[in-house]
């Protein structure tokens, strides 16, 4: 494991849980986007309504948010000596691809929207599936750091370290 504690400032702390709170609000509130895409693809108001136009702002919202958080991490980065185990390899493929996954998830959705573009609304669907998947899988490390290691990791993206 690491050998340095890594700090995280409040710009990435508050980041991190605003773009956390907007993919899970658009995860709950994403049943019924595949109608009103059908219907906004058909040029139809019919069903198309604020969840919809939510989704697709909060989806942009994310985009922009992911990006100043993209910058704020590489401004915020400490030289640290990388670890080589394998379990910190893992972590930062894990992150590396969350950091993807929440830029791409909403840029397919949104080329899907206003591009008209009916794959890339499966895409979309598939790839936030992926993501998901890898949020439950951060979340756990998460928790695995704070209750099987005691190492405060979740306490230090909480602010409290």
């Amino acid at each position: 494991m690491r050998t340095k504690k890594r700090s995280y400032n409040t710009a990435q702390i508050l980041l991190h849980w605003a773009i956390a709170a907007l993919i899970i609000f658009n995860y709950f509130v994403s049943d019924g986007m595949g109608r009103a895409f059908r219907q906004h693809l058909n040029d139809s108001n019919t069903g198309y309504n604020l969840v919809a136009s939510l989704h697709v702002y909060v989806g942009l919202a994310v985009i922009a948010l992911v990006v100043i958080r993209i910058i704020v991490r590489f401004m915020s980065h400490k030289n640290t000596a990388k670890s080589k185990s394998a379990i910190d390899r893992a972590s930062r493929i894990v992150h590396e691809c969350l950091y993807l996954l929440m830029f791409l998830v909403p840029v397919f959705g949104a080329i899907a929207w206003y591009l008209g573009i009916h794959f890339m609304g499966d895409v979309h669907e598939i790839a936030m599936n992926i993501m998901m998947t890898l949020v439950l899988l951060h979340a756990a490390a998460a928790l695995f750091h704070q209750y099987v290691l005691k190492d405060g990791t979740l306490l230090k993206m909480l602010g409290q370290r």
